[in-house]
């Protein structure tokens, strides 16, 4: 005996080794992981993805873990076992998928030939067509929303390239909508101020400046039948 109590000294040394098992488990989990994400070829550097919570261009793979740059130029650094699902937009192909929005009296035959126009030119493009993989493929009138009709369009791209292709489509389909008339709807409100018991709307004080006027009350047509007042 030497007088020392040990007993603080080897709990000291059990919470440490309990501490280095638990990081060793988490550890090999990483590692196991990340072999079988490997294996299975689900992501490459370069692939652009979505792991963990966070998405972006991997950069590097590592025996544990794996580094994103998203678009705003951070950096992520997740490891293998976080990786419970892993969404990859660029493996083999990719497809830009539209959904346009028209107002209810357009005819959805002519706003599916002016994007299906709009496809094919793009795919006749000496810039953009290399990398549209297959014809346009209207997918129909999708759904009713409370404003408009929403008509599907999807084109399939080569990988990383749906994104450049989407933004060019819209510039073009813009363009053509607004050449045909069709109506894109937006938000808006309209304000009813009600009518008098003669068919005219009453004046509405509205401030300019921080002056009140009075807007000018637009009398109701007459009718020939009508006395005159």
């Amino acid at each position: 005996e030497i007088g020392i109590d040990v007993t603080p000294i080897l709990a000291g040394v059990g919470v440490i080794g309990l501490a280095i098992g638990f990081g060793a488990q988490t550890l090999v989990k990483d590692i196991i992981t990340g072999i079988f994400i490997l294996f299975e070829n689900s992501l490459a550097v370069g692939d652009y993805v979505s792991v963990g919570g966070s998405e972006g261009t991997v950069e590097a793979i590592s025996i544990r873990s794996i580094r994103l740059r998203d678009v705003r130029g951070n950096v992520y650094t997740i490891p293998f076992s976080a990786a419970s699902t892993v969404i990859n937009e660029t493996k083999d192909y990719s497809y830009f998928l539209a959904e346009v929005g028209v107002a209810y009296r357009e005819n959805y035959e002519e706003v599916a030939e002016i994007m299906r126009d709009v496809g094919e030119e793009l795919r006749a493009d000496p810039e953009y067509g290399p990398n549209i993989l297959e014809p346009t493929d209207i997918m129909g009138l999708d759904r009713f929303e409370d404003s408009a009709v929403i008509v599907r369009l999807r084109l399939k791209t080569a990988p990383g390239h749906q994104w450049g292709i989407k933004r060019e489509f819209n510039r073009r389909l813009k363009a053509a909508f607004d050449a045909r008339g069709i109506e894109m709807p937006f938000p808006h409100q309209t304000i009813y101020f009600g009518e008098d018991k003669e068919g005219r709307a009453p004046p509405a004080f509205i401030s300019i400046e921080g002056r009140k006027e009075t807007a000018p009350v637009v009398p109701r047509a007459r009718d020939d039948d009508d006395e005159p007042s």
